[in-house]
């Protein structure tokens, strides 16, 4: 069992309470964990709003059918599994996520994690692999597939997972099939690499005012940190300047050679070539560089079973909950399915949002 696992009874709070507690947790996470603050959130799967006993008991009490296939869902920054609910305009239907649809469609078993976003995307994806490594241990049927989806700073954290959950051998790793990653900043995200660059100039100038200033902004969760330069792999990151230290320093994100890797963009403009598209992306994350040029000789890019897939006048939170991407993750679900994935190379298509 994972560390910070809860151990005593959950006691349900408000909706607006949890969204509370997801954004504190997202801004100031990991010092709260180090106070042992009640108000961290401890990683768990959840299900109607309660943590997810991984017992077979626990299991087949949440799900009536337990298929061979599981599709588990990251949210992103300052978020909870309530980031994928969304109600489908046409059918009016309410209550529906990529999970649930995807279990009534195409017979996946959903699993929603709720974690800790302030904490370093690197711990965070050491106890992914570990948990998912514990459900499968208690999952009652025989697990012959394993679909990830990651909204944002998720699809960082679910790249972590795969890379420490094949270093230690676990067998989810072997049956993940497809990675989707919905607004994930795999080139870093732009607002925090402002704030880094103001944390910096704000330390520089020899004023204990501005100084004060750039510690309270330095104060901010090493999981926002992160996120500057998109990479799950290092663990440890200096109060300012960009360099990185620890074991993993300067090593490339590995991408889960075994598994199709998927990435969903959204532009806050009609047309992809905008100034407001190519600068602004989905109003968080930019469209990946390589849309634009090629990627250079020997800088790092995805493995060669990679897509991309772009949504015009989608913003980001969009992308966790818009009908019609859930439809292009059921097409490649069901191209997947017939072998009918041909990966060779990148490949961009855009849709109307």
């Amino acid at each position: 069992m994972l560390p910070n696992q809860p151990q005593a009874p959950y006691e349900p709070v408000s909706k607006w309470t949890e969204w509370g507690i997801s954004v504190l947790n997202g801004i100031f996470g990991d010092y709260l964990r180090e106070r042992q603050n009640g108000l961290a959130i401890p990683m768990a799967f959840y299900h109607q709003n309660r943590p997810l006993p991984l017992t077979t008991a626990g299991l087949q009490q949440a799900h009536v059918t337990l298929s061979n296939k599981l599709c588990v869902l990251l949210h992103g920054l300052g978020c909870h599994e309530g980031v994928w609910t969304f109600r489908d305009p046409e059918q009016r239907t309410q209550g529906l996520s990529y999970g649930t649809l995807l279990q009534q469609e195409l017979g996946y078993t959903p699993f929603y994690l709720r974690y800790n976003t302030g904490l370093p995307v690197a711990d965070n994806g050491k106890d992914v692999a570990a948990l998912l490594d514990e459900l499968l241990t208690g999952y009652p049927a025989d697990v012959t597939e394993i679909v990830l989806i990651g909204h944002s700073m998720g699809g960082l954290v679910l790249r972590s997972a795969c890379h420490y959950g094949a270093q230690h051998q676990y067998e989810w790793v072997k049956k993940v099939k497809q990675v989707f990653y919905l607004g994930t900043p795999h080139e870093g995200a732009d607002l925090e690499k402002l704030g880094h660059m103001t944390t910096a100039v704000l330390h520089a100038v020899p004023n204990p005012i501005t100084r004060l200033i750039g510690t309270i902004l330095n104060r901010r969760s090493q999981g926002i940190k992160d996120l500057r330069l998109g990479n799950p792999l290092v663990e440890e990151w200096p109060e300012v300047f960009p360099s990185a230290s620890g074991d993993n320093n300067g090593q490339v994100i590995p991408w889960l050679a075994s598994a199709n890797h998927y990435l969903i963009v959204g532009t806050l403009t009609a047309d992809l070539r905008h100034p407001v598209a190519l600068l602004f992306g989905d109003a968080l994350v930019r469209l990946p560089r390589v849309h634009h040029h090629p990627v250079p000789e020997g800088e790092p890019r995805p493995a060669s079973n990679h897509y991309v897939k772009i949504f015009p006048k989608l913003h980001h939170m969009s992308l966790a909950r818009h009908p019609k991407v859930y439809q292009q993750i059921k097409q490649w679900c069901t191209n997947e399915s017939r072998g009918d994935n041909p990966c060779h190379g990148y490949r961009y298509s855009n849709s109307e949002g």
